[in-house]
């Protein structure tokens, strides 16, 4: 990403019934989501806590400038949809992209009041918001769920839609957790069995959640300090050790306990960080974001599942029972049963210059969901494999 455009007045675009209004920067992107943020759903990633720690700290740190584009009724007044953007330049492409630079497990409008169930309605909505963003070459919409609140989402009906490249993994706890690991099957609940004895018989068996400033700092430390040796010893590309995203998760952790977005919890045993978790609550759901584990020393506990099973009793005793594992196709998240949540891509060219990378991406998306070209993809490379 290179440097960001600088900021630039709310104007307003007014169609025949929908206003769309675009509001620039992280000071008057978030004051226009605080106005209307009443009546609002949307997913955690796009809720204004998140919001906020990521326009004030991450965008600026990597070059995006913050975008608040506002669709409203004309006549009632009422908020439509509302896109958290971030604006940047991308080789000689100017791009409008949902708010992720890479944190961000889910992208979706924030649905307003003004329900928009009929196509046409919709269809008028989304011309404003192109017209709006007349400025851009391209806008990518990605990973948006098909329901958002038990609201269906309006741009799913938009030309252009296609599968995403990943799916969401979703698990619902309908009574208890032992009553879940009884379904899961006999052998599956008795190495869960097996592996919390071993954590009891290790001595000062404790399951936390972190809450004073010392306590998040030192599981956070712990957490940080886990993931960056497993990432080394793998010797994978690790972008959460670059300064600007470990500053916006310490915040983002700080500040997310303390307004009840983010829980950050440790599994511990002799007085050490065996495991540590950390996700956020929104609307009833706890989404995992990051996850760790002491290494080879505490193997034997397979303390990652330990510690995601004594945080859905946490939740489900406070009457959280959805639990978000976030995007990726992971063993452990197959382990736990989850249920994999479609998502979407929504890309537009505005731009001739867009055009070709829009058609690429409309194609290997396509591509991606056939089972023959995906079938033909897997025996090429077990013959690369085998050659």
């Amino acid at each position: 990403m290179s440097e960001a455009a600088p900021a630039v007045r709310p104007w307003k675009w007014r169609g025949p019934r929908f206003i769309a209004e675009v509001f620039d920067g992280a000071d008057e992107a978030l004051a226009a989501l605080d106005s209307v943020q009443r009546g609002l759903v949307s997913t955690g990633f796009q809720s204004i806590n998140w919001l906020t720690v990521l326009y004030e700290d991450l965008a600026s740190a990597r070059g995006a400038m913050p975008r608040l584009v506002v669709v409203t009724e004309r006549n009632s007044g009422d908020v439509a949809f509302i896109l958290p953007l971030v604006v940047y330049k991308k080789r000689a492409l100017r791009v409008a992209r949902f708010a992720d630079l890479g944190v961000s497990d889910y992208g979706g409008p924030m649905l307003g009041p003004a329900l928009l169930t009929k196509k046409r309605s919709i269809r008028r909505a989304w011309r404003a918001v192109r017209r709006a963003l007349k400025d851009v070459d391209m806008i990518r919409l990605e990973r948006m769920p098909a329901e958002i609140g038990g609201r269906a989402n309006p741009l799913l009906t938009r030309s252009g839609i296609t599968p995403a490249r990943h799916n969401g993994n979703v698990l619902t706890i309908d009574t208890t957790v032992d009553d879940f690991l009884r379904q899961r099957g006999k052998k599956y609940r008795k190495e869960v069995e097996r592996c919390t004895r071993l954590w009891e018989k290790e001595g000062d068996a404790r399951f936390a959640r972190a809450m004073t400033s010392a306590e998040i700092a030192r599981a956070y430390v712990g957490l940080e300090e886990q993931q960056s040796a497993r990432h080394a010893a793998l010797g994978s590309k690790y972008i959460l050790n670059e300064p600007a995203y470990r500053a916006f998760y310490e915040r983002l952790v700080m500040d997310g306990t303390e307004c009840g977005l983010g829980y950050l919890f440790t599994l511990e045993a002799r007085g050490e960080i065996a495991a540590a978790l950390f996700g956020i609550l929104h609307e009833g759901t706890f989404t995992l974001l990051r996850i760790s584990n002491g290494g080879d020393r505490w193997s034997h506990l397979s303390p990652g599942r330990l510690i995601i099973l004594e945080t859905m009793r946490y939740f489900v005793a406070k009457g959280v029972r959805r639990f978000d594992f976030g995007i990726g196709d992971y063993p452990f998240k197959r382990g736990f049963g989850v249920t994999e949540v479609a998502l979407y891509d929504l890309i537009v060219a505005r731009d001739v210059a867009a055009l070709p990378k829009t058609l690429y991406h409309r194609a290997v998306a396509h591509a991606r969901k056939n089972p023959a070209i995906r079938g033909f993809v897997r025996r090429l490379k077990a013959r690369a494999g085998q050659a």
